[in-house]
């Protein structure tokens, strides 16, 4: 994404630097460069400066930055996480930059776009041509179409900021209110189950090598997120009733706390040893609980990555006869799965978790509950099915 004039207005006495946006050639790092929020509150106070919000003064660009750094909350915890803000950039740097690389084909009339209005100029049909578009386009892993909860995750972004510009008055039609919906059917969802049994044969495969094992053995008893994995600071670990427990920040900055078994901290212990660092409860040590080769915390995406490669990697023959990939999240499943196998009601499964809603973990474990409620297993002990 190369803008020929991307400024802020005079009016915030500061610039973005016009050198390092021309210089940018990627959107990851104008991405970079955007999260820096020093401008927020120079661009929070002109809005402010009449007593009501007013962006008539602002650009597209501009109206990015506020919305991906807006603050909500005088708690700071529940405002958007910088990873959070990093993927709110990047989907609508991204989606800017498909409006004027498709100007032809969504009827965009770029010679009347001034100063970065293009957004101004927005129709409902611009839109519709838009989404009919990025549905069909190559976009995806390996050349194909995004899937279906990918284009459902960038439509809620999408609209989302659509309608902070028209509720502030930047666009004059609500274009949020005419999008198409994408949303994610049982049936689009990729399978990510993972039985005990699976579960119990990657910890065994991976048991001699320190780093995956200690990975995948905590990913596996806790259900945490990958990000929540690579946040984990040594002091969130502390000794509690006589157990160890993980304390951790979930999405909308909600606290909860993980049990870590005790082979599972064995394996945490023979993790970091395998990194030649210490291990011991320290309320004072703030660095990272699981860190690269550098001694650095990882970033989520490069360790997801790296456990997909791997695990799809391993020679056994449950993941060569798997449709989907197994990942990080797909722990997340396993964990809930094994929890009610064991007997863990759906309430526990949720707040262990760190779901917000109900129906979130009931999609976790719908496709075994239909096994399991499959009017089929009526048959199994009746003289017809030993008749067929």
């Amino acid at each position: 994404m190369k803008p020929n004039k991307l400024v802020l207005t005079k009016h915030t006495n500061k610039t973005l630097n016009l050198d390092l946006i021309n210089k940018a050639q990627t959107i990851s790092s104008l991405v970079t460069y955007l999260l820096d929020d020093s401008l927020h509150k120079k661009l929070s106070d002109i809005i402010d400066k009449d007593g009501e919000a007013n962006f008539s003064l602002f650009n597209d660009i501009e109206m990015i930055y506020y919305y991906a750094h807006q603050k909500r909350d005088l708690n700071e915890k529940k405002n958007r996480t910088e990873n959070t803000k990093r993927e709110y950039l990047r989907d609508l740097l991204l989606f800017y930059q498909q409006l004027l690389e498709q100007a032809e084909l969504v009827e965009v009339e770029i010679r009347d776009v001034q100063e970065y209005r293009l957004l101004k100029t927005l129709t409902s049909r611009n839109m519709r041509k838009y989404q009919e578009w990025l549905k069909e386009a190559p976009l995806g892993k390996a050349g194909k179409q995004y899937s279906v909860a990918t284009l459902s995750r960038k439509t809620v972004v999408i609209r989302g900021f659509l309608k902070f510009l028209y509720e502030n008055q930047y666009i004059k039609v609500p274009l949020h209110q005419k999008m198409l919906s994408s949303n994610v059917r049982s049936f689009d969802r990729p399978n990510k189950e993972m039985s005990s049994v699976e579960v119990i044969s990657l910890v065994n495969y991976f048991r001699t090598h320190p780093i995956l094992y200690g990975l995948i053995s905590v990913l596996a008893t806790t259900g945490l997120r990958i990000q929540e994995l690579c946040n984990a600071k040594v002091n969130d670990l502390a000794y509690l009733d006589g157990e160890y427990w993980l304390t951790v920040m979930g999405k909308g900055q909600k606290e909860r706390q993980v049990l870590i078994h005790p082979n599972v901290l064995k394996a945490i212990e023979g993790f970091r040893k395998r990194r030649r660092l210490d291990f011991k409860l320290d309320p004072s040590d703030s660095s990272p609980l699981f860190t690269t080769s550098k001694g650095k915390a990882y970033g989520y995406k490069y360790l997801s990555n790296y456990l997909i490669t791997k695990i799809n990697k391993a020679d056994l023959d449950f993941i060569k006869m798997r449709k989907n990939p197994i990942t990080p999240h797909s722990f997340r499943h396993g964990f809930a799965l094994i929890s009610a196998d064991q007997g863990a009601d759906l309430l526990t499964i949720k707040e262990s978790l760190g779901h917000s809603d109900i129906k979130t973990t009931q999609i976790y474990l719908q496709r075994k509950m239909l096994r399991k409620n499959n009017a089929a297993h009526s048959w199994k002990d009746s003289d017809i099915i030993n008749k067929i």
